[in-house]
């Protein structure tokens, strides 16, 4: 079964192109898509059917009264461009902005209903945006990577200061919409901004911020960020006060105002230690490396064995880097 959309509005764009955005990691995004809705007179003129898209799973509780929740939204903007002379010159925005992703059964069937959208109205390129963790700390200014589905865009997108994924994979709508947009005849593109490996959880506006400049550059779209830049900031400065907090609660002090043991930070002997002891160790790493709240409970394990000095660098990277 198909998605239904919900005709508001009659519009008449020119020559347009789709941006799609959903939640995702760091809710990346959406949260730049949003941030451009909202900076640009833009006019509603659809929307989907929730009802055959979304389940209504559980309820919500506001002062100990149960209530049943509203389905996710998924809107459709336009916006008539106003910008100078570019590459995408009179290209008119159409925006699909999704509250929510569905379950995975009914991924393919929302894509199909906003490229459907995308096909009456003649998009001919759909782009998408996403999040890419990678081994840098929030303090790092993010790279933007792009990937598209036509060899001949692929070969522009340096030129607009993004760097080319090779290999890898993009989870959920963010990703699927373009295989759907390329069965349907549609060129596609992805910005994939950075984030770290240990905020992917967190809402990373600095990497909202670095892939809407790239899609301005590409687009020739202006709007003031300075209002997610002060977000990101904000958040940037939020993260470093988790971060010393974490540090003081796993060391006590911070490590540069601790009284040094004389034999810390020395290698405990291979032998001195039974090997399924390391083998367990090697296991807690791991799980840390998942789930960062982990981390308590192999610091107690190192102290025990008195290891922490041999693996100290180790720890320490799963914030991120050493000085995180």
């Amino acid at each position: 079964m198909g998605t239904s959309i919900r005709r508001i509005g009659r519009i008449e764009p020119e020559r347009p192109f789709l941006l799609a955005a959903w939640p995702g990691m760091g809710n990346v995004a959406y949260g730049a898509a949003a941030y451009l809705k909202d900076n640009l007179p833009m006019e509603k003129f659809a929307e989907i059917d929730s009802e055959g898209i979304f389940y209504k799973t559980g309820v919500q509780i506001k002062g100990g009264v149960v209530s049943i929740p509203q389905l996710p939204t998924g809107e459709f903007f336009f916006y008539k461009n106003r910008f100078p002379e570019n590459e995408f010159r009179l290209r008119d925005i159409l925006l699909f902005i999704g509250e929510s992703q569905p379950v995975m059964e009914k991924e393919y069937d929302l894509a199909r209903g906003v490229v459907e959208v995308a096909k009456q109205h003649k998009v001919d390129q759909i782009i998408t945006f996403a999040a890419t963790p990678v081994n840098i700390t929030h303090r790092s200014e993010p790279a933007v990577w792009a990937v598209s589905t036509d060899p001949v865009i692929l070969k522009k997108l340096p030129g607009y200061g993004l760097k080319i994924m090779s290999s890898g994979h993009i989870g959920g709508l963010n990703g699927l919409l373009l295989g759907v947009g390329k069965e349907a005849g549609i060129n596609g593109v992805c910005f994939l901004g950075e984030i770290p490996f240990y905020t992917a959880k967190i809402e990373n506006p600095k990497s909202s911020l670095a892939i809407l400049k790239a899609f301005m550059r590409y687009t020739g779209v202006e709007i003031d960020t300075n209002g997610l830049r002060q977000t990101a900031e904000y958040v940037e400065e939020e993260i470093d006060k988790v971060s010393k907090s974490t540090k003081q609660t796993l060391f006590g002090k911070e490590s540069e105002e601790r009284p040094r043991k004389e034999n810390e930070g020395a290698e405990t002997l291979p032998d001195a230690v039974p090997h399924g002891i390391r083998e367990k160790i090697e296991f807690m790493f791991e799980a840390a490396g998942k789930d960062i709240s982990r981390a308590g409970e192999l610091k107690k394990e190192l102290d025990k064995w008195e290891l922490f000095g041999e693996y100290e660098d180790r720890f320490l990277d799963l914030f991120g880097e050493k000085n995180l």
